[in-house]
């Protein structure tokens, strides 16, 4: 009864190029043409590149970025070391590569809560995408789940409806902080359901996990890989999952857009960004390299797939686009939810 469009489509057709963005491209590559960005190019890298990471080490985010670094390393010719500098919603790290050299030894590799969420919904941010950043290359989507204690007695994204309506004012959900995604689900929730249900910020999955298990909040938005043995020793169960289509892992769990809630359909997307100066023909080579990575098969099945990862395979230029165009919907969808800046 409330399906709606997903937030997570990735077609060409989906995506519209703007001006701004193909304005840049089209400066810089001339501007780097005529300056010797190509011979640069073509000697890049000669030194090694800091892959900066805008959350704390043992998270997705750093076992991704460790695993591709490594590959890059191997593929460059050069080390690709991974910084972590957490804080303020991923911004302290988002700042320092912005502000950095466009040479390409310092890039960014996170989620769309820094290239996406954040912009949306938190007031006062440091950096703007689309004037502080170049993107160079997608790496892949990670599907979200709502997770909910194993003694609850409901299975279905409709009878937790009613199971929050008999119980106004006296539940609540976790995520894992202000503006993330798992936020603006629980919020969403709470518009398409009609509930009131309490929002509680984790400083990550962790926490607010554990505290599901314990049973001091009703729900929190993990990535599947993340609570695989829990739901092995039985003490969590998952109501609905993200993506366009259900998960192999857990063939009976409807979609959020089966289960009437299309518009909570949101995955996190991850994705390599630089300096907005970076010279094109560089931008070109590390995206060329990371869709060599992604093309591994043996690396996706083996690395990828335990961190709960969908390839997505997009150039520069359409991840500029997806940006753009995730970015409208996400302002929508805020508002919807009440958390629009």
């Amino acid at each position: 009864m409330h399906a709606h469009r997903t937030t997570a489509r990735f077609s060409a057709a989906a995506i519209l190029l703007s001006s701004r963005w193909t304005g840049r491209f089209a400066m810089l590559g001339t501007a780097w043409l005529l300056g010797g960005g190509v011979a640069q190019a073509q000697t890049y890298p000669t030194q090694t590149i800091r892959l900066i990471v805008p959350y704390a080490p043992g998270g997705t985010t750093d076992i991704i970025a460790r695993q591709l670094a490594h590959r890059m390393s191997e593929k460059l010719g050069q080390q690709v070391i991974v910084e972590n500098k957490s804080g303020a919603n991923t911004a302290i790290g988002a700042d320092l590569v912005a502000r950095s050299k466009p040479d390409g030894y310092t890039l960014l590799l996170t989620n769309d809560a820094t290239f996406v969420l954040n912009p949306v919904v938190l007031p006062g941010l440091t950096y703007n995408v689309s004037r502080d950043f170049i993107p160079v290359a997608t790496i892949g989507y990670v599907p979200l789940v709502m997770a909910v204690p194993a003694s609850l007695p409901v299975n279905s994204m409709k009878a937790l409806t009613a199971y929050a309506k008999d119980r106004p004012h006296a539940l609540s959900y976790g995520s894992f902080g202000n503006g993330s995604q798992p936020h603006l689900m629980g919020e969403l929730f709470n518009k398409l359901a009609g509930t009131d249900l309490t929002h509680v910020p984790y400083k990550g999955s962790a926490p607010a996990v554990s505290d599901v298990i314990g049973g001091q909040i009703l729900f929190t938005f993990p990535a599947l890989p993340t609570i695989q043995g829990f739901l092995d020793a039985g003490k969590l169960k998952v109501l609905a999952v993200s993506g366009e289509k259900r998960t192999q892992a857990l063939p009976d769990v409807p979609t959020f857009t089966e289960a009437g809630f299309g518009e909570m359909n949101i995955s996190a997307v991850y994705g390599v960004l630089g300096p907005a100066k970076l010279p094109k023909p560089v931008v070109a080579k590390l995206n060329a390299t990371i869709l060599e990575i992604l093309n591994d098969r043996d690396f996706v099945e083996t690395k990828f797939a335990a961190q709960g990862m969908v390839p997505m395979r997009l150039t520069s230029e359409q991840f500029a686009r997806y940006i753009e165009d995730q970015t409208r919907k996400t302002t929508r969808i805020a508002a919807l939810a009440g958390l629009k800046n």
